[in-house]
């Protein structure tokens, strides 16, 4: 077979697979993408009949090439039902990515909103739209493809009605306050008719929208489904039920809604609080005058041997050696500690001493030469 031959081939049962792939429920950008990826793969193929061993090849080859998990997934769930369409199981095993999705503040939110509010150029005449653009992902967790889809009659006073979403399934989002006016007012002004898409963009042009603004307020990696995610985030760091915030979202299993809670992991604060329970931290001073932290079990001061005697914790303390008899020859008062620094001059009653002990005989005798250690802060020290 030649190659022209091979390639008219697999053109032929491409166009054979999508006739019958057209009558599942599939978004047209998922038909596309299985398109694209398809193509991809039967142009590898250089005219290799059909496999199951050629297509593991294929997908080794994309991981090879440093192709993300992600997509790596996406060629095999394109290429998976294609192979099984022409009688070829096909079935491997992949890790789910556990990604947690980058966490925005409100206050993030709230830069990009002033960053729009502000917009002053000949393009000014759009801040209005581009405001509520903005507003709507980030308080209806909408995807951008189920915003553009939005119409005028798909909105009540009190509720929003996503037609067709992911899935093809249909699912209500309650109308947040903050954007009843700024709808009302834009549908008047623009004078959209109710069977009219609401925002007339391509896909292309929302994502440009949102990183415009968002790029000038200093944030990167925002997009319009970033703005989904601060969506999500919100409600549970607020305490809202994860079975709603499934529902909001529109997530066929609630594992998918379950990512933000690690995001925003509220639910583990009251156990970390039981580690700032258990031991109190208070500041001292060392003899040097440097700042310390003592750390000190609460419990272990009950914690005591059968006799009574502490084993551990604040009441024990260690018996201090008797002193040998000696002469004791204190060293002069020291007029300062440290270095060029003005310190307070100490006095002689509180001036450390130091001796040294020679024996002749039994008799303890003081020695002409005083050794002491470096003072903290002197250049001995440093």
């Amino acid at each position: 077979m030649t190659a022209i031959e091979a390639q008219a081939q697999a053109i032929a049962l491409l166009k054979h697979y999508f006739t019958e792939l057209a009558f599942q429920d599939l978004s047209p950008s998922t038909l596309v993408k299985y398109k694209q990826c398809l193509e991809y793969f039967l142009s590898w193929l250089q005219g290799q009949p059909l496999s199951a061993g050629a297509a593991k090849m294929f997908l080794a080859e994309l991981r090879e090439r440093g192709y993300k998990p992600r997509s790596v997934q996406l060629y095999y769930h394109a290429i998976k039902p294609f192979l099984e369409f022409h009688g070829i199981p096909f079935k491997l095993k992949f890790k789910k990515p556990r990604d947690l999705p980058q966490y925005h503040s409100t206050q993030d939110f709230n830069s990009i909103l002033d960053i729009a509010s502000r917009r002053t150029d000949k393009w000014a005449k759009l801040r209005d739209r581009d405001q509520l653009i903005l507003l709507m992902l980030a308080f209806t967790g909408a995807r951008a493809s189920e915003l553009l889809s939005l119409r005028p009659c798909d909105i009540t006073r009190d509720f929003i009605f996503i037609r067709k979403g992911k899935g093809s399934k249909d699912r209500s989002i309650p109308l947040a306050k903050i954007l009843s006016g700024p709808l009302k007012d834009y549908i008047t002004r623009e004078s959209i008719k109710p069977t009219d898409r609401l925002f007339p963009l391509q896909r292309r042009r929302l994502y440009t929208i949102v990183k415009q603004y968002a790029t000038a307020a200093g944030i990167n990696d925002v997009s319009p489904h970033t703005l989904r995610h601060y969506f999500a985030t919100t409600l549970v760091e607020r305490g809202a039920q994860l079975k709603a915030v499934q529902e909001l979202l529109g997530h066929a299993d609630i594992s998918t809604t379950a990512i933000y809670l690690d995001l925003v992991p509220s639910h583990l604060k009251s156990s970390i609080a039981l580690l700032d329970e258990s031991v109190n931290v208070s500041p001292s001073k060392s003899g040097s005058g440097s700042r310390s932290l003592s750390l000190s079990s609460k419990t272990s001061k009950s914690r005591k041997k059968k006799g009574g005697t502490p084993i551990c914790g604040s009441e024990f303390r260690k018996a201090t050696p008797p002193r040998r008899s000696s002469t004791l020859v204190p060293l002069r008062p020291l007029l300062s500690i440290g270095r060029g620094s003005g310190a307070n001059s100490v006095s002689a009653r509180g001036a450390p001493t130091a001796w040294q002990e020679t024996r002749n005989g039994g008799d303890t005798r003081q020695s002409s030469s005083l050794t002491t250690s470096p003072l903290i802060g002197s250049s001995a020290s440093r």
